[in-house]
């Protein structure tokens, strides 16, 4: 079954089957990767993130979802690199440390949920749609409710103002556009968890 859902209300509104939820970093993993001089590909990681879901089992419409991130916590396993990446040429995360997705219009086909947002990144925001896998909501050995999902999506990063780049002696340039990002996702209910933001300061 097929169904679209508008924009979501507020989701300070309230409802009989609504229940917020927040990321537990512990148990979620955010990952990207990009194709890297041709062939290779590079894959990294951000270490700080979180955010929030707010869903309605009944009304879907009143769902909605806020993740931000924070872009001096990627690794990639290379350290001069990493500083190249978070320097002015790339993320300048001096200037623009985080990044912020909010979403938008959902679709709901069985497990699978695509949602349509707006990610800040860089200074420019664009439209980006994530394919989602709905786990199964279970209870955790420690008693409190966990929910689950596996997340997608592409962005080209050029639309975002990324454009540092260089071209290769052998033909073509170092690193590719389109950057695909991998989240899985642990949740636990709001009053049950550590912080959704970071500290501030």
């Amino acid at each position: 079954m097929n169904t679209e859902i508008g924009r979501p209300a507020d989701p300070r509104a309230t409802g009989s089957a609504q229940q917020g939820w927040v990321i537990d970093p512990a148990r979620s993993k955010l990952e990207f990767s990009l194709r890297h001089i041709v062939v290779q590909r590079i894959q990294g990681r951000f270490d700080r993130w979180g955010g929030r879901l707010f869903v309605d089992r009944d009304q879907p419409a009143l769902s909605s979802v806020e993740i931000w991130i924070d872009l001096g916590s990627i690794t990639t396993g290379d350290a001069e690199r990493d500083a190249h990446v978070r320097s002015a040429e790339f993320l300048d995360v001096a200037q623009f440390p985080r990044a912020k997705f909010s979403s938008g219009l959902i679709q709901v086909h069985g497990q699978e949920v695509v949602v349509d947002g707006r990610l800040d990144l860089h200074g420019v925001a664009h439209d980006v749609n994530l394919e989602v896998k709905v786990g199964p909501v279970s209870v955790g050995a420690d008693g409190r409710a966990r929910s689950r999902y596996q997340a997608r999506a592409a962005i080209d990063r050029q639309s975002f103002g990324l454009h540092w780049n260089q071209d290769l002696d052998m033909g073509g340039v170092v690193v590719g556009d389109e950057v695909e990002i991998d989240a899985t996702i642990e949740l636990v209910p709001v009053d049950d968890t550590p912080r959704a933001e970071p500290p501030r300061g």
